[in-house]
């Protein structure tokens, strides 16, 4: 029997524990999972302080952004008996148990950081530069190297005029965690995206005074539509993919669901169409802004001592505190930037998954480094099961001529810059190279039922696997069910059903 493949593993997140899964369902594969720090899950692992070389962090209040038949496993999903949208402590439990239940966890290595990623000479192999919790440093050779530790390694803060005399908090929000500390102080946030509206908004509704600081306007939208079902559910679709109007129309009726005009809450620049703008998750931005706990403001201009002075020439006195809700930039610190950008610092990387700059770019994948839109988890998972496969030899990439040429037709990354991708087509590509995309003519041919959820229902992770390499006998049921398992938590008082 010949010996098995070593892949080291980075991270012990989402992705990094569904790239051990998908290793160990290939034949002829032997992950082992790096973590630098105590326990698995990643950014969903809460705790009181950002821990020693943490990029992204959660508050304590945190919830949630995608719903849960979007944000799962595709052949491990959420008890049904769970909110649609999740608190942070509700969906750790569930990675825990899903590590538990495929029995994940024997292969990762905790308080383990790799330090360094070098090939060696022949470059088909790597070199793994390991620091144990000791500080004690070693080194590992291993045949294929995933890495698993997201976009958001860095918190980027942007630099200000006089920015460095501010004696007031300055902080990334990776630092925040709850908002007393805050009551009673002029607070500034600056961003424009989802953590930016829900750190407002807590804020505000504790007692703060904030200041919303964005460069460009934004479209405010809730978790909710006003059928009651989660807004992914029906903005994330084939049929809305397919048709760019229609996705158009519904994310814009959505927005104005609650508020029509966003000019008459100062949130909205002279563009008047979300696609033109950004567009952020947030269930009481229209009541904080009405109530005055929050006030929209344009961007910065300059900082002198703790006074700030704004681009229209307003200035606001004795700022306390300054929470930069703005992003992270695109790094991943294990590896050499020459692998990844060109010449012109453009990320030179087939899928988003393989440096094409390498020799043997099939020989290392970035898993979940694409800032999708729409939950990460499905894509971390589908781009796990396509590299494993790579690895083991049951997919083979193009040539490099091929690989940059599917390059150049698509969003290319920046060196420390991302941008937005559509997550829905990025997986149907994944799943065409896995073998797992269905057909929709097959299906209605043979289940047209299926068939019609297919077109026009969500685009639930349970459709990569209902055929193909990794099938699961469950992805029908729970595909026909999503809409009645996402709000089932919400039926259950029996007070309010309805007498027969």
């Amino acid at each position: 029997m010949a010996a098995k493949k070593r892949v080291a593993i980075v991270g012990a997140g989402v992705a990094g524990l569904v790239s051990i899964k998908s290793c160990l369902e290939e034949d002829g594969l032997e992950p082992t999972c790096f973590e630098r720090h105590e326990s698995i899950g990643g950014v969903w692992n809460y705790s009181p302080e950002l821990r020693p070389g943490q990029g992204a962090a959660i508050y304590d209040n945190l919830v949630s952004n995608d719903s849960k038949e979007m944000m799962t496993f595709s052949d491990f999903p959420y008890p049904k008996e769970n909110t649609p949208f999740m608190p942070h402590r509700m969906v750790l439990r569930h990675i825990q148990n899903y590590a538990k239940h495929f029995k994940l966890e024997k292969h990762i290595l905790f308080n383990t950081d790799v330090i360094d990623v070098q090939r060696n000479n022949d470059g088909k192999y790597w070199k793994l530069q390991i620091k144990d919790k000791d500080g004690k440093l070693s080194t590992e050779e291993f045949d294929y190297v995933m890495i698993c530790t997201s976009v958001y390694n860095r918190g980027a803060i942007p630099s200000y005029p006089g920015m460095e005399n501010f004696k007031g908090i300055k902080i990334h929000v990776n630092k925040y965690r709850e908002p007393s500390k805050f009551k009673g102080k002029k607070v500034i946030v600056v961003g424009g995206l989802h953590t930016a509206g829900e750190v407002s908004s807590e804020i505000g509704r504790n007692g703060g005074e904030v200041y919303l600081s964005m460069r460009h306007g934004v479209f405010f939208f809730p978790r909710t539509c006003q059928n009651g079902l989660p807004y992914d559910i029906q903005l994330f679709s084939r049929s809305a993919y397919q048709s760019p109007t229609k996705g158009l129309t519904l994310l814009e009726n959505h927005c104005k669901t609650r508020v029509g005009d966003h000019r008459k809450f100062g949130l909205q620049s002279k563009e008047i169409y979300p696609a033109s703008k950004l567009t952020m998750v947030n269930d009481e931005m229209q009541d904080r802004l009405a109530q005055g706990h929050i006030k929209p403001m344009v961007e910065i201009e300059e900082f002198k001592g703790n006074d700030v002075i704004f681009k229209d020439g307003t200035t606001l006195d004795n700022v306390d505190a300054v929470i930069f809700a703005t992003g992270y930039e695109f790094a991943v610190p294990v590896i050499e930037d020459s692998w990844l950008y060109d010449e012109s610092d453009k990320a030179d990387v087939y899928k988003y998954m393989f440096p094409v700059r390498l020799e043997h770019p099939e020989r290392l994948a970035l898993i979940n480094l694409v800032h999708s839109l729409g939950s990460h988890w499905p894509v971390a998972e589908i781009q796990a099961r396509v590299a494993a496969r790579v690895f083991a030899g049951n997919i083979v990439l193009p040539d490099k001529a091929t690989m940059r040429k599917d390059i150049g037709e698509k969003i290319q990354y920046e060196k420390n810059k991302y941008y937005p991708v559509l997550g829905g087509p990025h997986m149907e590509e994944l799943a065409e190279m896995l073998g797992v995309k269905p057909s929709f003519w097959r299906l209605l041919l043979s289940d047209p039922k299926l068939a019609m959820a297919y077109k026009y229902g969500p685009m639930v992770p349970y459709w990569y696997r209902v055929e193909g390499p990794g099938a699961w006998p469950g992805a029908r049921d729970r595909i026909l069910n999503a809409i009645e398992n996402t709000t089932y938590a919400l039926k259950g008082y029996p007070s309010l059903k309805e007498e027969k």
